[in-house]
């Protein structure tokens, strides 16, 4: 298939359409979910399909490395080469990689300045400006009407199309009469665009709330919950349950104990599971649906085993196979909504082992988080501030499933009735 037909049949098409031809040069449009949901998978596709379409792309983020947006980039390419046939492809990455920039900005927020900085950078490095530029990790809860009409006019200045991300949180009311969820609901007036991403009974669904002064428009799109591309008429996807099990993944270590009792659960119900892996993990007993990682994919996931035991309260042993334990933890929750953990809560709040690295990255990313307490043999919530009693159902498609190598009777008992809650009675 040539480049062209490839544009023509691209879902972006489909967006385009619903909000009258697409986000101009000069206009904003901003995504909104929660943390993990699809922002970014979402903002790569639009980039991804400009370049396809011959134009100049600017990616500005403080949320991820570099080499992390490339490998989105990348990861998308190759899955768009391999469902459609593309011709020429590596003549084609090629020219993708000339109209391309990329820019990390580690730091608390992306200040404005810094982004006229960059835009002034691509516009060196690409010898002209950038058509579309995505940002992510605009501060919007510190944001006034003045800093967004300031981002307007870096639109306005350098003609191009901006897409920004902006993080949602479940435990703040939407009060918005469009559906426009806080923080982003202050600005509505002036953002041109503004979409969605909502899990919706294992679907990721993507909404438009806003366009050109319109609202309220059916899509039809939503992000596929294996490859995270942006995919059309979802509604004519084939279902085998009312839970429609086969849009549900399982992410976990495939380690023995609670992860491996996660996967044997999840291979009975026939719910598809991704086992993150890499030489020399010697724990992990589970052989379905391996995903390996690469000393680069690993890296991704780096922290300092100092600070992870200072946030734990114990000592972690500096050895490369806990390091890459600890790497490893972090593929496995990033692309989840929701992560489920056996083990213990401990009095300062934090869970007892290094599972407890897991749902302190499930906190810090705002992820929806349950507990089972082995000892207390209850579920927990964490609402944002403590942890309360629950009765915990498997409700969003990414899902990851954690937990001590040390399961109790009570532990495999809590995944079973998970389970069960969740897409009732299956498996043999």
């Amino acid at each position: 298939m040539i480049t062209q037909e490839v544009i023509e049949r691209s879902p972006i098409r489909a967006l385009e359409q619903a909000i009258s031809g697409g986000l101009e040069p000069q206009q904003l449009g901003v995504i909104v979910a929660r943390a993990g949901v699809g922002k970014t998978a979402c903002l790569v596709q639009i980039g991804l399909d400009a370049l396809l379409c011959g134009k100049t792309v600017l990616h500005v983020s403080n949320e991820s490395p570099v080499v992390h947006l490339r490998s989105y980039y990348d990861e998308l390419f190759r899955g768009i080469e391999q469902g459609t046939g593309l011709e020429d492809s590596p003549t084609v990455l090629l020219e993708i990689e000339r109209r391309r920039l990329l820019i990390s900005q580690p730091g608390p927020t992306l200040r404005l300045d810094k982004l006229r900085e960059a835009a002034s950078l691509a516009a060196g490095a690409l010898g002209r400006n950038p058509e579309v530029m995505i940002i992510e990790g605009f501060d919007w809860e510190a944001a006034e009407p003045a800093d967004v009409q300031q981002l307007r006019e870096l639109a306005r200045d350098i003609g191009a199309e901006i897409w920004l991300s902006v993080r949602s949180h479940r435990h703040v009311p939407v009060t918005d009469p469009h559906g426009i969820p806080s923080p982003v609901d202050r600005f509505s007036d002036l953002i041109d665009v503004v979409l969605t991403l909502e899990s919706v009974e294992g679907r990721i669904v993507l909404h438009v709330l806003k366009h050109h002064g319109k609202t309220g428009v059916d899509v039809g799109l939503e992000l596929d919950v294996v490859t995270m591309q942006l995919v059309q008429d979802p509604r004519m996807h084939k279902r085998s349950g009312p839970r429609t099990w086969e849009r549900f993944v399982l992410h976990s270590g495939g380690a023995r104990g609670a992860e491996s009792a996660f996967g044997e659960t999840a291979e009975r119900y026939g719910i598809r599971e991704i086992t993150f892996t890499f030489n020399g993990h010697d724990n992990r007993v589970r052989n379905r649906g391996l995903r390996y990682l690469s000393d680069a994919d690993l890296q991704l996931g780096d922290v300092s085993l100092r600070y992870v035991s200072h946030r734990l309260g114990r000592e972690f042993p500096a050895t490369v196979s806990v390091r890459r334990i600890i790497q490893s933890i972090w593929h496995q929750v990033r692309p989840c909504q929701q992560v489920f953990v056996i083990g213990q809560i401990q009095e300062d709040g934090t869970v007892r082992g290094g599972t407890g690295w897991g749902a302190e990255l499930a906190r810090r990313w705002d992820k929806e988080l349950h507990v089972f307490d082995q000892d207390k043999k209850t579920w927990f919530r964490w609402d944002g501030q403590a942890w309360l009693n629950a009765t915990p159902v498997i409700g969003s498609p990414m899902f990851a499933g954690i937990g001590t190598a040390h399961l109790t009777d009570s532990g495999r008992q809590a995944i079973e009735s998970l389970f069960e809650r969740s897409f009732g009675p299956g498996g043999d």
